[in-house]
Order: C-alpha cells, then structure tokens, then sequence
C-alpha cells in the first residue's frame, strides 16, 4: 500500500473525506488529485477549481507537466500554495 493509501484509510477511519490531495515535493514539484478544471495558466501563478475549493499556486517558471481529467504536476519554484 503506497504512503497515499495509508493516509486516505487513516482520514476516513477517522469520518473524514478527501476530495483532492496536494502534495509538494520540496518547493519545487506539485502534485495535485481531484482536478475538475483549469481556470487560469501563466507562469508565474496558476488556478485550478477542484471538488471541493480552489486550488492558487504561486512561483517562478511554473509549467504543467502533466495534466489529466482528473490530476496534475506542476513544476518550477513554488512560493505558495492556497486553497480557498
């Protein structure tokens, strides 16, 4: 089971839903679950709607790298992250 699964049967062990997932790896790499669509691309901040919130991400040189109907990467130096 990979660390991803453990967390998600610990949080609804718990009655807590995931509706996305957010992962940065070092500043530099973002990893994002439950995508519904893209609102805005530029590089140097990018919008995303999620299931559930709105996904801001702030940096320097962002590029998609990998984009799906349901998920993404993000690479470049991130500065910040918020959902709202």
């Amino acid at each position: 089971m990979s660390m991803l699964e453990e967390v998600e049967k610990l949080m609804l062990s718990a009655g807590v839903s995931l509706n996305y997932r957010i992962i940065n790896l070092g500043g530099n790499v973002l990893y994002v679950e439950g995508l519904k669509s893209v609102i805005a691309l530029a590089e140097n901040e990018m919008f995303f709607q999620l299931k559930s919130a709105t996904l801001k991400v702030y940096g320097t040189n962002l590029k998609i790298k990998y984009l799906d109907k349901s998920s993404c990467s993000i690479a470049g130096l991130i500065n910040k992250v918020e959902t709202m």
